[in-house]
């Protein structure tokens, strides 16, 4: 069974980041270890936020390590995607030394900016996914030049409203949402990956080959 340590909880306001993570960092400083699946807190902007987080086979050497934000569909959570896709995500990211992250949307829905919710949805989803880069990258050896984010349905348009607001961050996305064209006037990423016929029936779970072939087009790209 992986390592489950005691859920950490830390404080960040927005202006106090840097000093906030190099503390937290310290504390944190070889306790993880490698196949954990890891269970972190936060209160940003007044809000609790939650992530659950998978550390690779081969953690633990001074590389830098690609990260992969990976985001539920609406009314879901990020211990259930893991128990949905876990197996497979763990399976990829042992293979390809990465980071997994599996966040939690403030009452199962990301403020994408993108749907109906837009006009009463305060929740500044993006800033805070932009903060967690900031964190793996400073706290877990996460590479700048490897950030990826990838979503299911909601999940999937949150992940690509990142491309717009954190185009300087985020490397690539893999949107599993069934029509990724309509978004493009929002933004047209730097690279996303196309799962339209990977779409399952409603109800139905993603197949391991759509999730591979979207790992694969993620882990081959690198910010220049």
């Amino acid at each position: 069974m992986p390592y489950m340590p005691a859920v950490k909880k830390i404080v960040v306001c927005l202006c106090l980041l840097n000093c906030v993570f190099a503390n937290y960092a310290q504390s944190q400083e070889n306790t993880v270890r490698p196949q954990g699946i890891y269970s972190s807190s936060f209160v940003i902007d007044g809000i609790p936020r939650t992530i659950n987080f998978y550390i690779p086979l081969h953690y633990g050497g001074s590389v830098n390590y690609p990260i992969a934000f990976f985001l539920h569909a609406e009314r879901e959570t990020g211990t259930l995607l893991i128990k949905k896709y876990g197996e497979t995500l763990h399976r990829l990211a042992d293979e390809s030394s990465c980071i997994v992250v599996y966040p939690d949307a403030v009452g199962g829905h990301w403020n994408t900016k993108l749907d109906s919710h837009a006009p009463t949805d305060t929740i500044n989803d993006a800033g805070f996914i932009n903060i967690m880069t900031g964190y793996f990258i400073q706290q877990y050896q996460g590479d700048p030049a490897r950030i990826f984010a990838a979503g299911f349905y909601n999940g999937g348009s949150m992940a690509w409203r990142l491309s717009c607001t954190a185009a300087n961050k985020i490397t690539a996305v893999a949107p599993f949402i069934p029509n990724p064209q309509a978004l493009q006037k929002a933004c047209t990423p730097r690279a996303y990956f196309n799962a339209e016929k990977f779409m399952p029936p409603v109800g139905k779970k993603f197949t391991t080959e759509g999730i591979e072939a979207a790992w694969k087009f993620l882990m081959g790209q690198k910010t220049p």
